[in-house]
């Protein structure tokens, strides 16, 4: 090997040993987030760190020539990929978990929840989207006044029970229902754009003429960061949801993933069971060079949670319709508490 050959040999050994203790450091300290919950704002890029580090590890032996770095690189990397793994694998795992089996006789309901881009450019494509999915409740998030006014006059054809608010920047979520409902006093709804809410959340009850009634709630969160504020919400969503009967559907755009410990803990003391695994949803679109381009969605911050009795028994992803979110749809059935 010549001495050009060498000295790029050892900045290539250099760049990756830099790359696997940019990597791990992230892992662990994203493993350790319980302590600290700004250090939990790195688990929100798991599947990053994960196939990174395993990318990493596979590489080294073709592309780190020096024995003794190419030993350490293997062993920051390996470190790593252990401390993702013990976030990342637990998620990978649960999504392959049957769903519950749909029983002979049983009242099957359809909803779509959907963070719909309040820069939507397409909101036709929404309603037709709507219309071939076919769900008997329709939960929107980044409603804005812009998509609505094209949305509801269509919308509102199909689904005569209907309720939006406005507000701040997240407080822009509609609820669209084949079947009547009332809110309930858990709702935080303001229908005037002159509201300084940040978020808002609809909780409604329920009742049907053939099967239990049953509770819905949908909202829309904030960034995790700052993690202040982000716990805030989470609290105040939990405070209003305790006093909701149970059997209740929660959904919506958490800005949260599965793997952060601040949703996991909210999800735990709210007594929820989450059944969104393995069901990235974001980003479909990103804005670079000037313009919205579509991207691969690699974040799961869309979810769909119960408490009580009700069994999921399907649930996917749809198409995006000009929104930077995948919508979630689901099947459910509600059976009788106790």
């Amino acid at each position: 090997m010549g001495s050009i050959g060498k000295i790029l040999a050892a900045l290539v050994a250099a760049g990756y040993l830099l790359a696997c203790c940019l990597l791990a450091g992230m892992a662990i300290v994203a493993a350790l987030g319980f302590i600290y919950p700004a250090m939990d704002l790195f688990n929100h890029i798991q599947p990053v760190l994960f196939l990174g580090l395993l990318a990493l590890l596979a590489g080294s032996p073709v592309l780190v020539r020096f024995r003794t770095l190419r030993a350490l690189a293997l062993s920051i990397a390996a470190t790593g990929f252990v401390a993702s793994g013990i976030i990342y694998v637990p998620e990978l795992v649960n999504g392959l978990v049957p769903r519950t089996a749909v029983e002979q006789g049983e009242r099957i309901y359809r909803l779509m929840t959907f963070n719909v881009f309040g820069r939507n450019e397409e909101p036709r494509s929404i309603v037709a989207n709507v219309e071939a999915v076919d769900p008997d409740i329709v939960a929107l998030q980044e409603y804005s006044p812009g998509v609505r006014s094209v949305v509801h006059p269509l919308l509102s054809e199909t689904y005569p029970h209907f309720q939006y608010c406005a507000g701040g920047e997240r407080a822009f979520v509609g609820l669209y229902s084949r079947l009547p409902f009332e809110p309930l006093d858990a709702d935080a709804c303001s229908a005037s754009i002159m509201s300084t809410d940040r978020t808002a959340r609809i909780i409604v009850r329920f009742q049907t003429e053939d099967g239990p009634e049953f509770s819905l709630a949908t909202t829309h969160n904030d960034w995790p960061a700052p993690v202040t504020r982000q716990a805030e919400q989470f609290a105040t969503l939990g405070e209003a949801l305790s006093t909701v009967e149970p059997p209740l559907i929660l959904v919506g755009d958490f800005n949260s993933t599965p793997w952060s410990y601040a949703l996991r803990g909210f999800v735990g003391t709210a007594g929820l069971t989450r059944h969104t695994y393995n069901l990235p949803t974001f980003p479909t679109l990103w804005y670079y060079l000037r313009d919205w381009r579509a991207m691969f969605p690699i974040l799961p911050i869309d979810h769909v949670m119960t408490r009580g009795a009700i069994a999921i028994h399907d649930l996917r992803t749809g198409a995006p319709s000009g929104s930077d979110h995948l919508p979630i749809i689901v099947d459910f059935s509600v059976g009788r508490e106790g």
